[in-house]
C-alpha cells in the first residue's frame, strides 16, 4: 500500500489582500492561510489574513452563544438557532465554500507550515451539542410574535449571517 504525497500548499498570489483589514497578504508576513472543507477536501486560499482567521478561531463559537443569549429579536433568534451551534470556523466572504461543501474542516498556516482544525474554540458535538441547542431554544418565546418574525421560505436564508 503506498502512501500518498503530503499535499503541498500554495503561496499569496501579488496583491492579494485581507477582505477584512485591507492588509497585503504576503510571504514576507507570514500571514497567509488556505482552508479545506468537506465533502470536496479541495485546498483554497483565504480571503483573510491569518491574525483574522485565528480570531474567527477564537471567537465565534461564544460571540453566537451570547448572541444568542442577548439577542432581542425573536426572528434574529430564530435563525440562529435553525442549524444550532456552530462547530467549525464559518465566513461567506473569507472562506467561501465550494458548491456542495458543508463546512471547513482543516486550517493551513503559513507561519509555521502547520494544519490545524477548523473547530471552533469551545465548541461541543455529538450529544453535548444536542443538550445546549436544547437550552438554547428555551431563549425562544413563541407567545407574542410581532409581523415579520416568521421565517418564510423566501426570507429564511437571505440574511448576512
Amino acid at each position: 500500500m503506498s502512501r500518498e504525497e503530503p499535499y503541498q500548499h500554495g503561496r499569496p498570489t501579488d496583491g492579494m489582500c485581507c477582505l477584512c483589514t485591507m492588509e497585503d497578504i504576503t510571504d514576507e508576513d507570514q500571514n497567509y492561510v488556505e482552508f479545506q472543507s468537506y465533502p470536496s477536501m479541495k485546498w483554497k486560499p483565504a480571503n483573510f489574513e491569518m491574525c483574522v482567521v485565528q480570531q474567527l478561531l477564537d471567537t465565534q463559537f461564544e460571540q453566537y452563544i451570547n448572541t444568542v443569549k442577548t439577542t432581542d429579536c425573536q426572528a434574529t433568534l430564530r435563525r440562529l438557532l435553525k442549524n444550532g451551534p456552530p462547530i467549525y470556523i464559518s465566513d461567506k466572504h473569507g472562506l467561501p465554500l465550494e458548491e456542495g461543501d458543508t463546512h471547513v474542516t482543516t486550517l493551513w498556516f503559513a507561519v509555521d507550515n502547520r494544519e490545524r482544525s477548523g473547530k471552533l474554540k469551545g465548541a461541543v458535538d455529538g450529544e453535548e451539542r444536542v443538550k445546549l441547542w436544547k437550552e438554547l431554544n428555551e431563549f425562544l418565546i413563541e407567545e407574542g410574535k410581532e409581523e415579520g418574525d416568521d421565517d418564510d421560505e423566501e426570507g429564511a436564508d437571505g440574511g448576512d449571517e
